[in-house]
């Protein structure tokens, strides 16, 4: 019989994720939603500590603020209507001094880098390789902060200048033994589509040219799901640029059979499968059949603790019964 799509199959990573491993995830929005498929199952996963970061010069340069102690730009502050920020982060919560977001910003900087120096797994998404530089400074920014747009240069990065800047940071990395790249397949439109294909294209050249160089380095096709093997609109947002739910279980499911051990990815299934056969009951806090379900589904839960972190899970039943 002929197959209706192009599926993609994934090599297993020879290190395999379990329950004491150390995450961090970095990058664009869909770096968030890789995390949180990690953190469902009780997994310690940082994402954005500096906020989401989406081309990969700003990216590189807050991971070498990790590895090693640098002075902040004070040159890069900014202010907009009473409130402060800093040209090199993308924090969402503005400060009301410039004293206050550099102290909140060297607080975050010290919590981290405590916890990069214990990284197991680094994971890198990529976003867009369109870059806003500031003229004053000469410097790439990660977010412009609703500053005046006279004030920047929008320039396109090539492959080789993505690739030097990794160049620059991987001694800052030589105690992580498992870097893995994405690419978001999240579309930016506001390039143009047809610029965002030139954009996704020169980034996709960057991390091939990563890969070859650091064999250590590891590249998950999060984009070539999206793209080659799902393949379709019903895969999207309504705004139709970015994956929908489905679309992200599917490509965060692949990523768990390439990188979990299995007794966690054993154990991941199981708590999916209890959760999913809870939420397909008929909701009916007076009844005793629910609650006795519920119950069963906090006890199924915590006995998979050998391998994943239930807790969050069990949480979040028990404020349900205590609701009802």
């Amino acid at each position: 019989m002929s197959t209706f799509r192009s599926e993609l199959i994934i090599e297993e990573n020879p290190t395999k994720i379990n329950k004491e491993a150390k995450i961090m995830s970095l990058g664009s929005g869909f770096s968030s939603m890789m995390a949180q498929n990690l953190r469902q199952y009780g997994l310690d996963v940082i994402s954005n500590p500096f906020g989401r970061i989406y081309n990969p010069i700003s990216l590189f340069q807050h991971i070498e603020l990790l590895g090693k102690h640098t002075e902040l730009d004070a040159s890069l502050l900014t202010e907009y209507e009473g409130n402060w920020n800093h040209f090199q982060y993308n924090f969402l919560r503005r400060q009301a001094s410039e004293g206050e977001l550099m102290e909140n910003i060297k607080k975050q900087v010290d919590t981290m880098q405590e916890r990069f120096k214990k990284q197991e797994f680094l994971m890198i998404n990529l976003g867009t390789a369109y870059v806003f530089r500031h003229l004053e400074s000469k410097k790439v920014v990660a977010n412009c902060h609703k500053a005046p747009q006279e004030q920047f240069e929008k320039e396109l990065l090539t492959p080789d200048k993505i690739l030097e800047a990794f160049r620059h940071i991987y001694p800052q990395l030589n105690h992580i033994k498992n870097i893995i790249f994405v690419l978001s397949p999240v579309m930016h439109t506001k390039d143009t589509i047809t610029l965002n294909c030139v954009s996704k294209s020169v980034l996709r050249v960057a991390i091939h040219q990563i890969v070859n160089e650091f064999p250590e380095v590891k590249y998950f096709p999060a984009y070539e799901l999206q793209i080659s093997d799902l393949r379709d609109y019903r895969f999207y947002e309504r705004d139709l640029l970015q994956p929908n739910d489905l679309a992200i279980e599917y490509i965060t499911s692949k990523f768990n059979e390439a990188y979990f051990e299995p007794k966690l990815l054993e154990a991941a299934s199981k708590m999916d499968d209890i959760l999913q056969t809870l939420n397909n009951l008929p909701y009916n806090p007076q009844s005793r059949d629910y609650v006795f379900e519920v119950n069963q589904a906090i006890s199924k839960l915590k006995q998979l603790d050998n391998f994943l972190d239930p807790r969050k899970a069990v949480e979040q039943l028990e404020s349900r019964l205590k609701r009802e």
